[in-house]
């Protein structure tokens, strides 16, 4: 657990510096320091709460247990936020479902199961808006290579995920998908791995309390409206205030990229994404200069990235010593 705890410190570092030259280099640095405290201080906030409204139903799913409190949930939830910004990715979700088991003695298959269909809400959510956005998208623009590779790789990350964790809400297909890693495991040995855990996860959700899928449903949706408002107030703290289609495509935007695989949150692709958009006044419905538009990624980063990375960190360190 300590060497993922390096690797984020690390990464967080060398995000810190790649924000710092975008700042440079964009002129963004007298428009940082002008920034608007209260609604800077209001966007982390809401994209704060956005994570916590992700956890909580993750709880919720596991209140059988009685360990798992809400302010447990939180606790250890905020702990495992910065495996998000690891090298390998090895995932919040994932540590979650170690922690759990590890101090709660929580099943990991049950612990894991839990993650991935809060997430798989999420993702379906992401994937209807998603849709819309991309088509909207590429019938407007013409993109480069990268650009649409990491849009078109994040969409199907999204959409596979969500049928993943989602279909097996009805135990025949997840044991439809049991069976069809099975038939593959012979040539990809992983794939005996996946056979396994989709036999497992099917019956996990058949063991599921009634109205449970619908409190997570509604949780995940807030989540989803939350960061949406960080977003928003992101800019209002640049004294900017986008129209609300330009801001729902910019926020769809990111959110997709953010999921391309290889690429932890995105980074890179997000702020080149984020510039070209914010850059071409057709699409953002504003005349933004270089150092605005700099400033609007750099400061957004720095509530979906730094802040809460430092948060979680700060959390682990807590517990660590307890």
């Amino acid at each position: 657990m300590k060497k993922y705890l390096k690797y984020s410190i690390v990464l967080l570092i060398l995000v810190f510096v790649g924000l710092t030259i975008m700042a440079i280099l964009t002129d963004a640095l007298s428009l940082l320091k002008e920034a608007n405290p209260l609604f800077f201080a209001l966007s982390s906030l809401f994209f704060i709460l956005s994570i916590a409204f992700w956890v909580i139903p993750w709880g919720l799913l596991m209140e059988k247990d009685k360990k798992f409190s809400l302010r447990s949930t939180l606790i250890l939830g905020f702990s495992c936020v910065y495996g998000a910004l690891t090298p390998i990715q090895v995932g919040a979700e994932a540590l979650r479902a170690i922690k759990a088991n590890e101090i709660f003695k929580v099943p990991y298959a049950e612990a894991i199961s839990a993650a991935m269909l809060v997430k798989g809400v999420k993702f379906f959510l992401l994937a209807a808006c998603s849709f819309i956005v991309i088509i909207a998208v590429f019938l407007e623009a013409t993109l480069s290579p990268a650009m649409f590779f990491g849009l078109l790789s994040g969409f199907i990350v999204i959409l596979l995920a969500s049928a993943l964790f989602l279909l097996p809400l009805n135990r025949a297909c997840g044991l439809a998908i049991s069976k069809f890693f099975k038939a593959l495991a012979p040539f990809i040995p992983l794939f005996q791995i996946l056979e396994k855990y989709f036999e497992k996860y099917s019956s996990y959700l058949k063991t599921l309390q009634k109205g449970a899928f619908g409190k997570v449903f509604a949780m995940s949706a807030l989540s989803f409206f939350l960061e949406f408002v960080a977003l928003f107030f992101a800019f209002a703290s640049l004294n900017i205030f986008i129209a609300v289609v330009p801001l729902v495509v910019l926020f769809i935007l990111i959110a997709v990229l953010e999921k391309t695989p290889l690429l932890p949150r995105g980074i890179g692709l997000v702020e080149v994404a984020g510039f070209v958009f914010l850059s071409i006044p057709s699409f953002s419905q504003l005349d933004l200069t270089t150092a605005q538009i700099g400033a609007i990624l750099v400061l957004f980063d720095v509530v979906r990235l730094v802040i809460p990375t430092v948060l979680s960190l700060a959390v682990s360190f807590i517990k660590i010593k307890h």
